[in-house]
């Protein structure tokens, strides 16, 4: 049920997922499956999965990755607005979307 929806080009991407992880039984019928932030994997997820729980858990992984531990790029978002807004203010604009 966990599943349930996805097509079966995208089970066949995440047994195979499963299989190169060490799962080396996992078919696209009868799983394991591994669900990734991959695009394809992330996109079906997204589009055809039915049990929201999934969808939720895929979004949230996707939208928080790169925001906690060593990945965390928030001091570099953080720098390249600083310098979009510097840039702006060298312009005469009030903001960068003005630019």
């Amino acid at each position: 049920k966990e599943i349930e929806g996805l097509p079966a080009t995208s089970l066949g991407l995440a047994a195979q997922t499963a299989v190169s992880k060490g799962h080396e039984n996992a078919t696209a019928e009868n799983g394991p499956w591994m669900i990734t932030l991959d695009a394809p994997c992330l996109f079906a997820v997204m589009q055809h999965a039915r049990n929201r729980a999934l969808r939720e858990e895929v979004y949230r992984a996707n939208i928080t990755r790169a925001s906690s531990g060593d990945l965390d790029n928030t001091p570099i978002i953080n720098q390249i607005l600083k310098l979009r807004m510097e840039k702006a203010r060298l312009l005469n604009y009030n903001s960068y979307a003005e630019v």
